[in-house]
């Protein structure tokens, strides 16, 4: 496997865990949390795009 065919499987394995975390946490109505700049922010999952 070359380095691109790998990044390219990398790169969909991580839209495809991107996309079912943003479903379950839909389906549970719990916010996403994330931490940019060192500041904790919560989103809702309903206001992210797939």
């Amino acid at each position: 496997m070359s380095e691109k065919e790998y990044k390219a499987k990398v790169n969909e394995g991580l839209k495809v865990a991107y996309r079912r975390l943003v479903e379950e946490y839909r389906r549970t109505n719990t916010p996403l949390i994330f931490s940019e700049n060192g500041v904790v922010k919560y989103v809702d999952p309903f206001t992210v795009e797939i």
